[in-house]
């Protein structure tokens, strides 16, 4: 089966200004799950022995997929084989979620049954020696879908599903063996509200973002949720801008227990990517993180130990979807394609001991059919800070701005294989200027502001990529005339 080859973008970032990318900071992405079929809606949690745990939902057919589990004890390297959590002979299994205990006992929640109107949320539950048979959470509840499950540091564990019945959010609390009654967190109110993504605070308190659609206003709109529980109350529903939003929302807590939050402005041609954090009293405005042709979807966020916020989300590109990394730098979002295929989907990042890790899905085209499996690749914060500061020294351009004579200087470690190439903003091959292996040295560079066919480029930002053996640089450059 031949996999889709990666797809080298270089730049969209000009629409907000970024002044460069940084180089390949992410692992090379591996297929964890191989199974050849379609594999769809990754979820991962990583437990108190740096254990990766990741489920995923298993097409079979229209209406029969399964919910499958694998794991890794080295940190992502290998990966055990995939094992159908529910061995389902026939039915739709959908939306799986995964959180684990201070006891490393994991929890999985699932939709059963979806698609019809018998829709119920189950569990199964792994107490460090085997899975448990399937539990019923919302008894009694037809129509139950879009589960969710979040456990605080009490052990206590949450079961959110919405109720198709009377488009509410219920949940309900395991907690030493017992189950609680079910939940409505607002009840009888004329808005609609969708709880969607959660973080737990050290004081247990939950954090909720999500949306709401009402009377009011037209489409939905973004709402943040939260649970205080020492006083057991849901406060009322914040709505933090007035912006459309649709599917791409997420959130995290800061270093201060804040929340920060990652959001997919709708429709188009207003399709952006948009970040905004609590400042203790009020919302901070918006910022455009992203806002480039094409659609940007599955927008993830995570706060790492220095309180950088890095965002995840799938973009549009010429030839199918990229998987797409921003940070901030020098107070201005910078971007970085991690992967690309025909599609690029569902993922899910996560912060966890100095690094990011991130699971989604890839999809390709064999003979008009579709197969796609679950990845997996990870970022070392503190390795990459240390890489970074190296790298502002590897690649010079002078004069930046310049016009016909811009001097390109690299320092090359080793004798290795160098390619220092020209692109346009858009990623195009404008002419190749070294592609040949060089000892180790300084070396200097002169380009002259013309293409490969030896024509004089337009006015404008360009690219510099330095390739020397697996390590990439890229800086950015203006021509003038």
């Amino acid at each position: 089966m031949k996999q889709c080859q990666f797809i080298l973008i270089l730049l969209f970032m000009l629409t907000f200004k970024s002044s460069s990318l940084y180089s390949q900071e992410w692992s090379e992405p591996i297929n964890i799950t191989n199974l050849g079929g379609y594999s769809m809606d990754p979820d991962m949690v990583i437990d108190h022995n740096g254990m990766i745990h990741v489920v995923w939902s298993y097409r079979i057919n229209d209406w029969y997929r399964k919910i499958m589990y694998i794991y890794s004890e080295d940190d992502g390297n290998t990966w055990t084989a995939p094992l159908d959590l529910l061995q389902n002979t026939d039915l739709w299994m959908s939306q799986p979620h995964i959180a684990c205990d201070s006891k490393n006992h994991l929890y999985v929640t699932y939709d059963y049954a979806t698609g019809t109107a018998d829709k119920l949320v189950y569990m199964v539950v792994y107490d460090g020696h085997q899975w448990s048979d399937p539990i019923l959470v919302s008894e009694g509840m037809p129509g139950s879908h879009y589960n969710y499950v979040i456990i605080d540091h009490n052990d206590r564990v949450y079961v959110f599903w919405d109720y198709s019945s009377t488009s509410d959010n219920y949940y309900k609390y395991f907690e030493n063996n017992n189950w609680s009654p079910p939940y409505c967190p607002y009840p009888g109110n004329e808005e609609f509200y969708a709880l969607m993504e959660a973080e737990v605070s050290e004081s247990n308190s939950l954090h909720w973002i999500g949306a709401s659609a009402g009377i009011w206003y037209f489409m939905e709109r973004l709402q943040y949720f939260y649970y205080d529980y020492t006083s057991n109350e849901w406060q009322e529903p914040q709505m933090p801008i007035q912006d459309t939003i649709t599917v791409g929302i997420d959130i995290a807590l800061n270093n201060s227990e804040l929340p920060e939050c990652a959001f997919r402005t709708y429709p188009s041609p207003d399709d952006k990517t948009k970040y905004i954090r609590y400042e203790g009293k009020y919302w901070s405005d918006p910022e455009l993180v992203a806002g480039v042709d094409g659609t940007q979807k599955y927008q993830q966020i995570a706060v790492d130990q220095n309180n950088d916020v890095h965002i995840v989300e799938q973009q549009k590109t010429v030839e199918g979807y990229g998987l797409v990394h921003y940070k901030k730098k020098d107070d201005k979002w910078v971007g970085q394609f991690i992967d690309s295929c025909y599609i690029v989907n569902f993922p899910k990042l996560i912060f966890k001991t100095n690094k990011l890790y991130c699971v989604y899905s890839k999809t390709w085209v064999v003979e008009k059919e579709f197969f796609a499996d679950i990845f997996f690749t990870k970022y070392d914060i503190i390795t990459n800070i240390n890489q970074e500061t190296r790298q502002t020294t590897e690649l010079k351009i002078y004069p930046n701005p310049g016009s016909d004579n811009i001097y390109i200087e690299f320092e090359n470690d080793k004798d290795q294989h160098i390619d220092l190439s020209v692109f346009d903003i858009s990623g195009k091959h404008i002419k190749t200027l070294i592609s040949e292996v060089k000892p180790q040295g300084v070396y200097r560079q002169l380009w002259n502001g013309t293409d490969k066919k030896g024509k004089e480029v337009s006015p404008g930002s360009y690219l510099v990529r330095l390739k020397s053996g697996r390590k990439s640089v890229t800086r950015a450059m203006e021509v003038l005339k």
